[in-house]
């Protein structure tokens, strides 16, 4: 997998714009279903609470999360929907994401995308 195949995935994704949306989708789709505070979420990813509330506003734009309304330090419900909504680059992505090699990919398109600015441990992966 090199970089140029990342970004033609991202291309078709259209929806990814930092690592931090990679990784959140990522826990989603291996957590479907996670009772989990902001916070606590944040801190599973490492990233700060405001670059992962900017990537959960991603994720929900594009209909891939959904979450439970309830106070910012109470546990939410988030529910990941892309498998509900038939996305056809998911498999590619996760498959993709699944190796060293493509994670790497992935990111370094992404650092593109976000002028390299990760926040978060993707910077190190």
């Amino acid at each position: 997998m090199t970089l140029d195949d990342a970004r033609r995935l991202l291309d078709r994704i259209d929806v990814l714009r930092h690592p931090c949306d990679l990784d959140l989708l990522i826990f989603f789709a291996r957590h479907p279903r996670a009772l989990l505070a902001s916070q606590q979420l944040a801190v599973q990813l490492g990233y700060e609470f405001t670059r992962l509330a900017a990537s959960l506003d991603v994720l929900q734009r594009a209909d891939l999360v959904t979450l439970s309304e309830a106070p910012p330090y109470h546990a939410r419900m988030y529910v990941f929907t892309a498998v509900d909504a038939n996305v056809e680059w998911l498999p590619d992505l996760l498959q993709l994401a699944s190796t060293r090699e493509g994670r790497l990919a992935l990111v370094g398109a992404l650092k593109e995308r976000s002028g390299g600015e990760t926040g978060g441990p993707a910077a190190r992966a």
